[in-house]
């Protein structure tokens, strides 16, 4: 009856951050085991069509630079004048201009160019940490869902024998129709949480390889697949911490900045654009048979009306819209950092209420039940609402351990600065309590 007092759920590991000490040292790639955490960070940082594609508009902005550097291209004028009214002669004109570049033009078209480039870049860098993180709770759901399933299937296998238990003691006499009946209603609805779980665990495999840039068919092994999951309980940071983690992590801020600077530039293309365009260059006249002349010749606009007022306005009000949006996005991301710390601090303290409270309980209870029904103190029904609860009470736990790590993926997220990636090795919560 101990085996069927066992519940099949996977072990867990809970680790205390304050023990956690080691080498920040990456580790080498080596995909022989499958993979681990970091090296499917790796593979969808490199295969992810959606990243490629962003990584493919790079060179747009490349291009702007390279436009911006250009200087304007010489204006050729010719001009062929004959006598006119009994006049004798021909008079042609030629002149080669060249348009001088406004004060401060030139370097405001390559500084705005070069703003761009940048936001290009942090916004990719933007996309690639996002990935990561996102692919990191998707490797943990895919562990998490592995070992379910298969714990799962490890309780069918415990409740059929279960169930054919009952049915001996039935014809023996010792169990009645309610206790048989109970017995194969548990084994029916723990098939269908297997058949689900199976349904489920498909999901996250299918959802994983997306964020991978993999096939749907294609099967990612995971290095971690059938051990005890591991997951790590840290300190949240404090409000000090929290607000320069977002300050100096989040890499779509970056992305903010480099486009306020992006708008400056082009408020200062816009005024510089307010001056007059000036052209000038050498001036060739031919005039009658043997009458030639050189000089210079040169053409000015004059602003008289416009002066690219509604360029620098519209210039202005853009890079003070940013400048708002800037605020705003801030707030934002910090509100959403604070969130996600009470969330990680929330689920952490019902992790600890259950570890202090809970499982020591959930201990007793199956000692004294297991205990009971094998002295025949307890009838099968009884002891069937026993391995219930427990198996309520156990799930639960599991589920908030997996919330947790979640909780904490979320906050590396919402900080844009890895607080669970530290590199570490730590004592692990004794295996009678993860059990």
């Amino acid at each position: 009856m101990a085996g069927l007092s066992a519940r099949g759920l996977p072990d867990v590991n809970t680790i205390r951050a304050d023990s956690f000490l080691g080498s920040n040292a990456a580790p080498a790639f080596d995909t022989s085991d499958g993979l681990t955490e970091d090296e499917a960070v790796a593979v969808a940082l490199t295969l992810n069509t959606d990243l490629r594609a962003a990584r493919a508009g790079l060179g747009e902005f490349k291009a702007l630079l390279i436009g911006a550097k250009v200087f304007p291209n010489p204006e050729v004028g010719v001009g062929v004048r004959p006598g006119f009214g009994g006049t004798p002669g021909l008079v042609v004109d030629t002149d080669l201009l060249f348009e001088l570049l406004k004060p401060g033009e030139r370097s405001a078209r390559i500084g705005a160019a070069t703003a761009k480039s940048e936001q290009a870049r942090a916004e990719i860098l933007a996309k690639e940490y996002d990935l990561a993180t996102r692919v990191r709770g998707q490797v943990f759901a895919v562990l998490v869902a592995e070992q379910t399933a298969a714990a799962l299937a490890e309780e069918v296998s415990l409740r059929e024998r279960a169930e054919s238990l009952i049915r001996s003691r039935r014809q023996l006499g010792e169990a009645n129709e309610l206790d048989t009946s109970a017995a194969a209603l548990e084994l029916a609805e723990v098939r269908r949480d297997h058949r689900l779980a199976l349904v489920g665990l498909q999901a996250t495999r299918f959802e994983l390889n997306r964020l991978m840039g993999v096939p749907p068919s294609y099967e990612v092994r995971l290095t971690d697949a059938g051990r005890p999951l591991t997951v790590v309980l840290f300190d949240d940071p404090s409000d000090a911490d929290l607000t320069e983690r977002v300050l100096g992590g989040r890499l779509d801020l970056r992305a903010k900045e480099a486009e306020y600077r992006a708008a400056e530039e082009e408020l200062r293309l816009a005024v510089s654009r307010q001056y007059p365009r000036i052209k000038i260059g050498p001036s060739f006249e031919h005039d009658g048979v043997s009458d030639n002349y050189i000089g210079v010749g040169a053409t000015v606009e004059l602003p008289i009306f416009d002066r690219n007022q509604g360029g620098i306005a519209g210039a202005s009000a853009a890079r003070d819209r940013l400048r708002e949006e800037y605020t705003a996005l801030l707030h934002r991301l910090t509100s959403s950092a604070f969130a996600a710390r009470a969330k990680a601090r929330a689920i952490r303290a019902e992790v600890d209420a259950q570890e202090r409270e809970v499982l020591p309980l959930l201990k007793r209870s199956q000692d004294l039940s297991r205990g009971a029904f094998e002295a025949r103190d307890l009838s099968v029904l009884d002891w069937i609402t026993s391995q219930q609860r427990a198996l309520r009470t156990r799930r639960a736990y599991i589920d908030t351990l997996a919330s947790y790590r979640q909780a904490l993926i979320d906050l590396d997220d919402a900080t844009g600065l890895s607080i669970t990636h530290a590199r570490s090795s730590g004592t692990p919560i004794p295996a009678e309590q993860a059990k």
